[in-house]
């Protein structure tokens, strides 16, 4: 295990299998405020920032009612987030073995601050993550890229990290900042386009990170 210096996780579809909660409040969310675009809220990418998603599934006619579908959406979610949020398999007991072999570990995740440390407090993962950036950890928002800068940027032990994350964002942000990727198979970035992202391992299931040593 000593091989591996340090690792920064995303979250969803990484850590947690968050998809029917995330779902859920798209579609009930969308049918009340612009049911045309309800296959959009059925198909969406899971992984970007709140606000750029619901402008994706509201399209040009409804973006009138994008302030009101994040504030629904914000109100929904970080109701029903533990209930319908669960760790993927063996993700528990590998942070518990990094932990335990002191290896630095951080979060960097487009989710908003609130449920991320809320879903990490009830899985009991809090001692674990060095740093936890959110997109609004900060008064202003940043990329996924920005988030890894700034945890780089606070504590040494960080450098040369492995990135584990689903999807292409999380591969070119991982890329840019030069850190090897390792790609989440099972995530949701399952039907994107990889073309461009430089991908130094795939794992089918998160047991798999221990077998990169």
């Amino acid at each position: 295990m000593s091989l591996i210096k340090a690792i920064i996780f995303d979250f969803d579809g990484t850590l947690v299998d968050s998809e029917k909660a995330i779902y859920e409040c798209f579609q009930s969310i969308t049918k009340q405020l612009a049911p045309e675009r309800m296959e959009y809220a059925k198909n969406i990418l899971i992984g970007p920032p709140l606000r750029e998603t619901a402008s994706e599934i509201l399209g040009f006619d409804y973006q009138d009612q994008l302030d009101k579908f994040v504030n629904l959406f914000i109100e929904m979610h970080d109701e029903e987030a533990i209930k319908h949020t669960q760790p993927y398999p063996d993700v528990a007991n590998v942070l518990h073995d990094l932990h335990k072999n002191n290896v630095p570990m951080a979060v960097a995740t487009n989710k908003r601050q609130a449920p991320t440390i809320k879903l990490i407090d009830h899985f009991g993962w809090k001692d674990y993550f060095k740093f936890i950036e959110c997109s609004d950890s900060k008064p202003q928002m940043r990329n996924k890229e920005g988030m890894i800068q700034d945890i780089l940027k606070h504590d040494n032990s960080l450098y040369g990290a492995l990135f584990i994350g689903d999807t292409v964002n999380d591969g070119l942000s991982a890329n840019l900042s030069q850190l090897k990727f390792i790609k989440a198979t099972y995530g949701y970035g399952r039907d994107q386009d990889w073309s461009k992202v430089t991908v130094h391992k795939a794992i089918n299931k998160f047991s798999e990170i221990l077998k990169l040593i």
